[in-house]
């Protein structure tokens, strides 16, 4: 079912990535808002809740008195999936992905740890769900996706770290930014992906930390050394391995 959007969702979109491809520059004055208006063909209402939400993202900087600013883009709020998404699409995005993965080395092995430490038997349950859930979606893109995400947020939330599940979001719009640029859907490559999804569960599942640590390393590790800027359009054609589902948790 498709989800409608509002016409204050699309401008927020639209003007969202004009900003981000550099149609006006870091630190330059934005037209006013009468201008805005008459540009987007929008009320006074829907463009000041517009410029509100690009100002939670940080794009724009709204000064009382002075009027719209464009924020240098080392202020973007990249946590954000939005903001993510429209910075990749404006221009080469290796920089920004070479710095979401090294994120991810920074902080995924630790989780992951924390997890193997903490993680309950409901815990447990999820994670695996989501695994089962990646091993039967592995012929649709979206749901498998869903699935990868709600498989790390699962390892997230079984740190019971209150701050770390705070971060769950974010985390979860880094990895699903970088798989929409690191999916890969040959046989191999979807096999690979879910054996190493396999192997973090299990070392979770046997409370063993170093080896979930080591495991979430050559995770990322293996993310990290994919072609992204050269996907393959035609993989999502071709079958994919089958995989037994894991075992039940202990």
């Amino acid at each position: 079912m498709t989800t409608r959007t509002t016409k204050t969702e699309r401008l927020i979109r639209d003007f969202g990535r004009e900003i981000a491809s550099g149609r006006y520059a870091p630190g330059a004055a934005l037209p006013s808002e009468a201008e805005l208006c008459t540009r987007y063909d929008a009320s006074r209402n829907v463009m000041r809740e517009v410029v509100k939400v690009l100002a939670t993202k940080r794009l724009i900087d709204a000064q009382r008195y002075r009027g719209l600013f464009v924020m240098p883009r080392e202020n973007w709020n990249y946590l954000d999936a939005d903001v993510l998404e429209w910075a990749l699409a404006a221009g080469d995005p290796g920089a920004l992905v070479s710095s979401l993965t090294e994120v991810r080395r920074l902080i995924e092995p630790t989780i992951s740890r924390w997890a193997a430490e903490r993680a309950t038997a409901v815990d447990l349950v999820v994670i695996e769900a989501a695994l089962n859930e990646m091993i039967a979606r592995q012929d649709d893109r979206a749901a498998f996706m869903e699935a990868d995400i709600r498989f790390h947020r699962a390892v997230v939330l079984a740190t019971h770290n209150l701050v770390i599940q705070q971060l769950s979001d974010a985390i979860s719009a880094l990895q699903r930014t970088i798989f929409d640029h690191t999916y890969q859907a040959d046989s191999e490559s979807m096999q690979g992906t879910i054996d190493v999804h396999a192997a973090l569960f299990e070392t979770i599942r046997m409370r063993n930390p170093d080896a979930a640590e080591k495991a979430s390393a050559a995770m990322v590790t293996r993310t990290a050394s994919r072609d992204w800027t050269n996907p393959d359009p035609g993989a999502a054609k071709r079958p994919r391995a089958n995989r037994a589902p894991s075992r039940a948790p202990a």
